[in-house]
């Protein structure tokens, strides 16, 4: 919630500092968030939902404007309607039930809550200003530095659950080995629900005008080619139904197929 917090804060600063923004909605951070699948467990996966409801509550607390909430057979696999109607319902509680949504910031002024909003904001203007003087984040990128430390991170988090020095109930502690597996439901894959999505395609396909797709295609290709934003010309290119797929193979004759790169 504090890095979150501090997120906010620092973007406001930049946007007004040093891209002279003027409006207060030039400097608001829009943010979703709800938890990743990668903080779920297979092991006890009921448990998953307490886990949700806890990232929920951190979401709201940290001044998410939107929040796509994990559903507790994420560790599993998609989600099935019925566990994504769980996360729903969970965000719905903590609103309408619980008032969460009644303040903008309900923990501003705890001691504890703005020291550790503080220590992350210095921290993230430490690691930015570390990032300029390497060449800034797309050499970086580019580069696959930045995916390497995320390698790293993930490595050490993995360890230290393995480890027990990050503590994971049900998985390095509170187990219950004689519990029987608990079958979780896999989404299920709808023969009907694809057909329909590719005939509605089709149907688009017939119904569009083809010369202007094909002229805003061409000019999607032309000024990646070119070196220009693209942006322009991928909207004209959708108000005129092209797909998405159409759009991306223009892209990928310009700019060819990306390769993560991979260090060690």
């Amino acid at each position: 919630m504090c890095k979150f917090r501090a997120g906010r804060g620092l973007w406001a600063k930049i946007m007004k500092e040093e891209y002279n923004a003027e409006k207060p909605g030039s400097m608001w951070l829009r943010m979703i968030a709800g938890g990743g699948g990668g903080g779920l467990t297979f092991e006890q996966p009921e448990m998953n939902i307490v886990r949700g409801a806890y990232y929920a509550l951190i979401s709201a607390l940290s001044g998410a404007q939107t929040m796509a909430l994990c559903s507790y057979d994420e560790a599993y696999t998609i989600p099935t309607e019925y566990s994504a109607r769980i996360s729903l319902r969970t965000m719905q509680i903590l609103a309408d039930e619980m008032g969460l949504a009644e303040t903008v910031d309900p923990l501003a002024g705890s001691f504890y809550v703005e020291t550790m909003t503080n220590q992350m904001r210095d921290k993230m203007v430490e690691i930015m200003a570390e990032t300029d003087a390497q060449g800034g984040i797309v050499k970086l990128v580019s580069e696959g530095i930045v995916q390497a430390k995320v390698s790293a991170q993930a490595y050490k988090m993995q360890r230290d659950i393995e480890s027990g020095a990050f503590p994971k109930v049900g998985v390095n502690r509170y187990r219950n080995e004689q519990d029987e597996e608990h079958p979780v439901e896999y989404h299920p894959y709808n023969e009907d629900d694809a057909r329909r999505q590719i005939d509605n395609l089709n149907k688009v396909r017939v119904e569009r005008d083809g010369d202007a797709v094909t002229r805003h295609l061409a000019q999607v290709l032309a000024d990646a080619q070119a070196g220009v934003n693209v942006m322009p010309a991928i909207v004209a290119a959708v108000k005129a139904y092209a797909s998405v797929g159409e759009i991306t193979r223009q892209l990928v004759k310009a700019y060819g197929r990306y390769r993560e790169p991979i260090r060690f």
